[in-house]
């Protein structure tokens, strides 16, 4: 068997299945890749951390895996605006100050207060294939229901649904460092178009202001200072979106399929919803919509006896860190009554903890309610090969086919 070091993370073989990398590398202190150029953070601890100690570990740059960008990207990229670290690739003061513009956004006030549409929305999309008696639960439910919800929320019409998720894609994929030229092409393409679209919705909200979250962020101020300018309220909605759209729709689909394969539990949650909290976070812990993140040592430091030197690249692996038997016991086995099962990083931890963290746990815990109290005896329908879409950093299935009746 090969060695840790020896093992390519980015093959399509350890991104469709990494959990027994994760496990050879936990017994390790970190890695580090010469052929990557990162480190590989993979124990509980070591996670934990890193996440803690942002003035160590930095969170400037791209959370993702970085490439040699091709000319003919940077050439297209130079037509759009100008890259502006936000909330997600800041550290404190800077972090803290573009943090605070979106905390009311995102209040469990706030959040409780949009529960009457989320389960509209939840409940709209059942009806478009209730009656079929299957269903692709990935397109047409996981995919549409967060994008729904945070279209919404920022004030887009739903027609524009499909635009939108093209974009959050061509965000996204990038970021998992597993796409080729043409892909990548495609992807800063759909950038210029999005940075577009957005130009004119924010310059529409300033002539028309209007009582949603784009008409907000025109009127916010960083601590007294000139008002945000559209590249930066993009960069911020482009997080979100991504962020918003990824984690849900991954949790959605991975969830119902490790309820799938443990029908006892299945039974369990079907016969008393209050499980199905503790279900989403047993879930977010096994099977972590977000796998890895990127952080940047800001000085020469020491992880678990590792010298790291200034400058080194840290792949923060939070789906190995989850499952870490040092802290929770029997790792591997899907448990909806764990008794710690909310002490996953799938979320984060620390000045970086997910904005969104209430709003995602609260469209999954009413994506189930609504699902398993409208869909009976839901089994697993024709055509499944349960492959996910390739990337380091993002863990989803392609497609859950679905039967059940009614």
């Amino acid at each position: 068997m090969p060695t840790a070091k020896e093992m390519n993370p980015l093959s399509l073989a350890a991104v469709e299945c990494p959990f027994g990398f994760f496990a050879q590398l936990r017994s390790e202190p970190p890695v580090y890749l010469p052929d990557a150029r990162f480190f590989l953070i993979s124990r509980y601890e070591d996670v934990q951390q890193v996440l803690l100690h942002p003035e160590v570990f930095s969170s400037a740059g791209s959370p993702g895996v970085r490439r040699k960008v091709p000319a003919e990207v940077l050439e297209i990229m130079s037509k759009g605006f100008r890259p502006v670290p936000t909330v997600q690739t800041t550290d404190p003061p800077a972090h803290q100050r573009y943090r605070s513009l979106l905390s009311k956004a995102f209040s469990s006030r706030r959040v409780a207060e949009l529960e009457p549409d989320i389960r509209k929305i939840a409940n709209e999309l059942v009806d478009g294939f209730v009656d079929d008696h299957r269903v692709d639960l990935v397109s047409q439910f996981a995919v549409p229901f967060p994008l729904t919800v945070i279209a919404g929320w920022l004030g887009l019409p739903r027609a524009d649904l499909p635009k939108l998720k093209r974009w959050s894609d061509d965000a996204a994929a990038p970021l998992g460092g597993m796409i080729d030229r043409q892909r990548e092409i495609e992807c800063v393409q759909g950038e210029l178009e999005a940075q577009r679209y957005f130009t004119a919705r924010l310059n529409e909200r300033r002539r028309e202001p209007r009582g949603d979250i784009l008409t907000a962020l025109c009127n916010a101020r960083l601590e007294g200072t000139e008002p945000l300018d559209n590249g930066e309220i993009y960069y911020l909605l482009i997080q979100l979106l991504v962020a918003g759209n990824e984690s849900v729709r991954n949790l959605i689909s991975s969830a119902m399929l490790l309820l799938l394969k443990h029908p006892l539990q299945m039974a369990a949650v079907r016969a008393e919803p209050g499980l199905i909290p503790n279900f989403i976070e047993e879930s977010l812990r096994l099977e972590s919509p977000i796998k890895a993140f990127f952080r940047v040592a800001k000085a020469d430091t020491e992880l678990a006896g590792v010298k790291i030197p200034t400058g080194s690249r840290l792949a923060v692996l939070f789906a190995s860190a989850n499952r870490d038997g040092t802290c929770f016991p029997d790792p591997e086995r899907f448990d909806i009554y764990r008794e710690n099962a909310s002490d996953h990083f799938a979320f984060g931890v620390g000045i970086h903890y997910c904005l969104g963290a209430s709003l995602a746990r609260t469209e999954a815990r009413i994506a189930f309610e609504v699902l398993l109290s409208r869909l009976k005896e839901i089994r697993l329908g024709t055509g499944n090969d349960f492959s996910h879409t390739p990337s380091f950093i993002f863990r989803g299935l392609k497609a859950l086919h679905l039967e059940f009746s009614t």
